[in-house]
């Protein structure tokens, strides 16, 4: 039975066929990995609580966001520093977090996918209470979807 790659869903025959081990397997390999990518957000000072900081970006090829990495200079402290995705402004409750008292955060994201018509955007849900949280980079992991 074939198995299938995990990020463009390329097809790897079954094993023992010589021409795929050795012409093809390392290039589809490589290819796959090619499709992941990652979009780098700067929010420069301090954070705002239901501030859209990131949009209007619209993606050259259908893309599934799989992951979000935060790193904030100034930790936020008295609640968790979150964001929401929006998709053509509306916002579509994948929530990334940075915790209370932390420098830093890692969500995994499922389920959220743009196509090159929908505009990608990022909108600030929760600030700390006592300090918001500043000069915060997200890291936007997302794959370029594979071929229908």
């Amino acid at each position: 039975m074939p198995t299938f790659t995990p990020r463009l869903n390329l097809t790897q025959p079954d094993t023992g066929n010589k021409l795929w081990e050795t012409d093809v397997e390392n290039w589809a390999n490589q290819l796959d990995k090619a499709a992941a990518q990652y979009l780098s957000i700067h929010l420069g000072g301090a954070a705002i609580d239901e501030e859209v900081i990131f949009d209007g970006h619209f993606f050259d090829e259908d893309v599934s966001i799989t992951e979000v990495t935060m790193h904030a200079r100034e930790a936020p402290s008295g609640a968790a520093f979150t964001i929401d995705f929006t998709k053509t402004g509306i916002e579509q409750t994948k929530i990334a977090s940075i915790a209370d008292g932390s420098q830093k955060g890692n969500t995994a994201i499922t389920g959220l996918s743009f196509t090159t018509l929908e505009e990608f955007g990022i909108k600030v849900k929760s600030v700390g209470s006592t300090v918001p949280g500043s000069e915060i980079t997200i890291l936007v992991h997302y794959h370029v979807q594979a071929l229908p």
